[in-house]
């Protein structure tokens, strides 16, 4: 209630009586208004700041983690869980440096992971997942319309799609251990039916356009094209190639394949070495036999060399009875996405300067009377050292050498990755390892027994020093 009173000097002034529910009513609205912009600030600038952001999404991801390890089903999800921790791990690297907004996706890519199979939808239904990405390399979900940059282990599904774009070139790697090596401007779909028979999927990709590398393990994989199926049997190696115009190339490298119109229809067996090639429609050509690639002689794989002011290297492989001439390749990539050296040659020699240090790769092809070209070799390497020095000296200490955990790809197959000194050889199990320019590598390896299994990595350098590592893997039946 407000009254108006007069001071006694005669002064008029207007004051009021509040009642006291009134001022505890006015105090809550200040004291709200207050909270409202102090968690307005705080939202502003701490909570929705990207280091925030990506500190939540890692503790909601390592909860999912926890979750999901605590499950029943947890054994039947291992490869989900690795899946997840390996992109949890990511995040916290990636939150270190300082790079909040990578951070949060790793986090939440493993979160899905972890949800994934916690829902029942991880594991088995993970058709295949990039195992190496070089250049632009990008897939679709089959759900969406978006792309999306490739990184490894990112997980494939039937019905998603990969491209490559000029230059690129990916490793697909499928549950039964398959290997599809990806060409330059490249479009495939990822294609999997179940085999009622076996119980098992069939691994295979859809192409469109662009060339694939097929090698299988002790299981058949696939690749169908427009007209055409191809079926690669186990333990062997086949490239298939699609052009502008949609007629299929089918080259045998190592065992053979079956090539078969895709609407019905005898299938065309082909063995090593052996060319075939499809219509869009399906019809199949008469079986070309191509001249097999040379045995190559020097440099001896793994040889190092020095940069000075002339050096050079010099290559040689031995004659192919019928060759008109050769195809002879150096790239600093085992994949060869992109080429130091493409070069056709009638002798059987060739000479480069080396004016830069790294590891390199060369492969030579032979080239028939008709002009058509055969399968490469398979690669040999050779390091370039900087000059000044003589390569490593004895008293050099051993290389560096770490191990990340296995990574199972499905089955009794897990993949072995690590780091080293570049230039070092890496032995897996006895089995040389490729070891790239920077130091890494990367070897599939399949367990046979089932319980634990001992992996042991060796790093050896040019002066004979090496570094082992072993790691314990458990195959469940």
């Amino acid at each position: 209630m407000a009254t108006k009173k007069k001071h006694s000097a005669g002064i008029a002034i207007d004051w009021y009586l509040v009642s006291i529910d009134r001022l505890k009513r006015i105090g809550l609205v200040i004291l709200l208004v207050l909270l409202g912009a102090g968690g307005l600030w705080y939202y502003t600038n701490q909570k929705r700041n990207p280091r925030s952001i990506a500190e939540s999404a890692i503790a909601e991801a390592r909860q999912a983690l926890n979750t999901l390890a605590a499950s029943k089903d947890f054994p039947s999800h291992r490869g989900d869980f690795d899946r997840a921790q390996h992109k949890l791990d990511e995040a916290g690297t990636l939150l270190t440096e300082g790079k909040y907004i990578e951070a949060e996706g790793a986090a939440v890519e493993s979160q899905t992971f972890s949800r994934a199979a916690l829902s029942g939808k991880g594991g088995a239904e993970n058709d295949a997942q990039f195992l190496t990405v070089e250049g632009d390399v990008q897939y679709q979900k089959s759900s969406t319309s978006d792309w999306n940059t490739a990184e490894t282990h990112t997980p494939l599904f039937n019905g998603d799609w990969v491209k490559t774009g000029g230059g690129a070139s990916a490793e697909l790697i499928f549950s039964n251990g398959s290997l599809y090596t990806i060409g330059s401007n490249a479009l495939l779909e990822i294609y999997s039916q179940f085999n009622n028979s076996t119980s098992r999927k069939n691994n295979a990709v859809q192409m469109q356009i662009g060339s694939v590398e097929v090698a299988t393990t002790d299981n058949a994989s696939s690749v169908r094209t427009p007209g055409s199926q191809i079926t690669v049997d186990s333990e062997s190696t086949t490239q298939v190639g699609v052009n502008a115009q949609k007629a299929t190339a089918v080259v045998s490298e190592k065992g053979s394949a079956s090539v078969a119109p895709s609407d019905g229809g005898a299938a065309v067996k082909i063995a090593v070495g052996e060319k075939l090639t499809a219509t869009p429609e399906g019809s199949l050509s008469p079986v070309k036999k191509l001249l097999m690639p040379p045995a190559l002689m020097t440099p001896a794989d793994n040889q190092v060399f020095l940069v000075t002011g002339d050096s050079r290297v010099e290559f040689s492989w031995e004659a192919v009875p019928g060759a008109s001439g050769y195809v002879f390749e150096v790239s600093h990539s085992r994949l060869f996405t992109s080429l130091e050296i493409n070069s056709r040659r009638q002798k059987t020699t060739a000479s480069a300067r080396v004016t830069a240090e790294g590891v390199f790769y060369w492969r030579v092809a032979s080239t028939g009377p008709d002009g058509e070209t055969g399968p490469f070799s398979a690669f040999r390497r050779f390091r370039v050292n900087g000059g000044g020095h003589e390569g490593i000296a004895p008293s050099s200490p051993a290389p560096a050498l770490q191990l990340k955990r296995p990574y199972p790809i499905g089955g009794p197959f897990y993949m072995i990755e690590g780091t080293t000194d570049p230039g070092a050889t890496v032995l897996i199990n006895d089995e040389e390892a490729d070891v790239e320019p920077s130091g890494g590598f990367k070897k599939l390896v399949s367990f046979n027994k089932i319980g634990r299994n001992l992996v042991t990595v060796k790093a050896i350098n040019a002066a004979g020093k090496q570094t082992t590592l072993s790691e314990t893997v458990v195959v469940e039946e």
